[in-house]
């Protein structure tokens, strides 16, 4: 039998569909807070940007009061305060050279700015200034610091361009002194200049290269005189100056500088050069040894009466002194060859003393020497005193010596005349003051301890005159001899003006800054 059986009936249930509005309002609820956060991320990205550029117009500016190698950067940030370094340091290097002035670049010389090394020591003064510690307000103003500038400075370089630019281009070497022509003045020469102190340069420079504000340097330049006229020039305006002067007789010329020693020593008539050493009557330039004799036998203290005879002789150029100083204190009879005896004792051959001044003295010697047996030149000089130029010349400078230096190796005679008396006598030089011949042709500053002489010949007429002594100058001291002589008269004002322009010449070749004038009518 079946059995009937009901199958049961499957009942499928619909899912439950949700309303709109309940949907949308979960999906709006989750899109604002997606949105916010969105807002809020980028408010903080805009604070974080803001934050960091206030940051860092604190942190990067340097405080206030602040140097780098003398120059202020307070209130700069790096670059500024690079540029302003590099702009104070490039200004280039001025060399002042006697006025003339040469400028060199730093980089020319070598010199290179460590700028980065610097600004990085200068961040390095605020450790604390980060973005972290300013963001939680813990930043603090930093103090102001002063650091020194950092250098490179490549060897050799400033010395180099020393020598490879001033030597050449600056330095020059000191001119002589030369004669005007047609005149007696002189051009006087041009100082030399060098600059020979290269290390003490160097230094300077490189201080000079390291400061923001003193880049001048004064270099050191050594000036040397300007050269004297060379003897050869002043021979050559020596001559020109008698042919100028129109004297065709016989003029000799003895000069001896007082520094080094040196001579010229020259004759000429009319033009022509004749053997030196000619025999001249030594006139009243005897008395020179006739003093120098006088000093050797006297005590000290010097007697009253020896030292007024002695001015009054060289002084006054008078004969009766002279007479009694021999007669006095050497012999009454053979004084003058005492004199005589002396001369020969210091080498000189040709100066000689054979009689007293007085007129009518007896000629106590006829003496032969090898200037007055010459043949070849003649100016009948006086039997009775007689000398040459280069003889009372070196006489003159003995004296001289003695008189300017304190040393035994100077005196004469061994001592017998002392230093001290060599004044006396350079004094008693000096005392003559005439106002002619060798004093006329130097100049103020100058003093000239000399004698002269001229005598009447036979005839009555002057045919000799002579002027030898000792010129102290700003330029040098020097014994000057003249000596001239012509067969006919030789008016004294002629002469005379010829003594005053040798001296002239001679003076101003040594004095160029200080010549002397001759004024004539």
């Amino acid at each position: 039998m079946m059995l009937n059986r009901r199958r049961p009936r499957l009942k499928f249930s619909r899912p439950k569909r949700r309303s709109y509005s309940s949907l949308s309002r979960r999906r709006g609820s989750g899109g604002a807070l997606f949105v916010m956060a969105g807002l809020l991320i980028v408010a903080a990205i805009v604070l974080t940007i803001i934050s960091l550029i206030r940051f860092k117009s604190v942190a990067v500016v340097y405080p206030n009061g602040s140097e780098i190698g003398g120059i202020p950067v307070g209130g700069l940030s790096r670059r500024l305060a690079e540029e302003r370094l590099r702009n104070a340091y490039s200004i280039p290097v001025e060399l002042s050279y006697r006025g003339a002035r040469v400028q060199f670049s730093p980089e020319s010389l070598g010199l290179r700015l460590n700028v980065d090394d610097v600004l990085n020591q200068a961040d390095e003064q605020n450790p604390g200034a980060t973005w972290w510690n300013y963001l939680w307000g813990r930043i603090e103003t930093p103090a102001p610091f002063t650091i020194p500038m950092q250098f490179s400075q490549e060897q050799g370089v400033i010395r180099q361009t020393l020598e490879n630019t001033f030597p050449n281009r600056y330095d020059q070497p000191a001119t002589a002194t030369v004669p005007m022509a047609n005149a007696y003045d002189v051009v006087p020469g041009e100082p030399g200049l060098s600059m020979v102190h290269y290390d003490e340069a160097v230094a300077q420079i490189e201080m000079a290269l390291r400061s923001p504000n003193q880049r001048v340097v004064q270099l050191q330049v050594d000036e040397t005189p300007a050269l004297a006229m060379s003897w050869e020039n002043l021979q050559i305006k020596l001559r020109q100056t008698i042919q100028q002067e129109g004297f065709n007789g016989l003029v000799e010329i003895y000069l001896q500088d007082m520094q080094d020693g040196r001579v010229m020593h020259f004759a000429t008539r009319g033009g022509a050069d004749v053997p030196v050493d000619v025999a001249y009557s030594g006139a009243s330039t005897v008395k020179i040894p006739i003093m120098v004799s006088t000093m050797r036998r006297l005590s000290d203290p010097i007697p009253a009466a020896a030292s007024t005879w002695m001015r009054s002789m060289i002084q006054d150029s008078l004969n009766p002194p002279a007479d009694g100083l021999m007669k006095n204190y050497m012999d009454v009879n053979t004084g003058p060859l005492m004199v005589t005896d002396d001369m020969k004792e210091l080498g000189y051959k040709n100066t000689f003393l054979a009689g007293f001044f007085e007129p009518g003295s007896p000629l106590l010697q006829k003496i032969d020497t090898p200037a007055n047996t010459r043949t070849d030149i003649n100016t009948n000089p006086d039997f009775y005193n007689q000398t040459v130029p280069s003889e009372i010349g070196d006489l003159l400078a003995k004296i001289y010596r003695c008189a300017t230096f304190d040393g035994s190796e100077y005196t004469l005679f061994g001592g017998q005349v002392t230093h001290e008396e060599c004044r006396i006598m350079v004094d008693n030089l000096l005392s003559n003051r005439m106002g002619a011949l060798i004093e006329v042709g130097t100049s103020v500053e100058a003093q000239v301890a000399h004698k002269h002489g001229w005598t009447n010949a036979l005839d009555g007429l002057i045919h000799s005159i002579s002027d030898v002594g000792i010129v102290y100058s700003p330029g040098g001291n020097y014994v000057l001899v003249i000596f001239i002589y012509s067969e006919n008269q030789i008016l004294f004002d002629h002469g005379n003006l010829l003594f005053a322009r040798l001296s002239q010449s001679i003076y101003n070749a040594y004095n160029p800054y200080h010549q002397a004038i001759v004024y004539t009518e």
